[in-house]
């Protein structure tokens, strides 16, 4: 079981906190997280699935739902697998339990709320 630790950060920042990257034809596999905030404020964590739509599979009118398609720096599909919201100074961890079902297409992001974010996470994935 692969692990990996990132500090996340917001976009704008442009230093996204990438968990893993896309593989082709596999799929990875959510099976723990720990988000350890050692900020001063509150800190929103998404995780991002990452993955680039092809032009010709947009829909009928080449229209993408704009609930899932953010276009952030880095995150072309925009879709949120997971958000969790950690209190200053805590940490927060999820098991097997909690994160199944939970699967990426593409590259795994992490991405906080704020800028100076000092927030840790480590996440533990299979590829399937």
């Amino acid at each position: 079981m692969p692990t990996k630790q990132v500090t996340a950060y917001p976009y704008t920042s442009g230093y996204p906190g990438l968990l893993w990257n896309y593989h082709e034809h596999k799929k990875a596999e959510l099976l723990g997280l720990t988000v350890d905030n050692q900020s001063i404020a509150e800190q929103t964590v998404k995780l991002y699935d990452g993955f680039d739509t092809d032009a010709s599979k947009t829909g009928a009118a080449g229209a993408t739902q704009a609930a899932e398609y953010l276009k952030l720096s880095g995150v072309t599909s925009g879709l949120i697998r997971l958000q969790l919201t950690v209190p200053a100074g805590e940490t927060q961890k999820l098991g097997d339990e909690d994160c199944k079902g939970i699967e990426f297409l593409g590259r795994g992001t992490a991405v906080a709320s704020t800028l100076t974010s000092d927030c840790v996470i480590i996440a533990q994935y299979r590829l399937k």
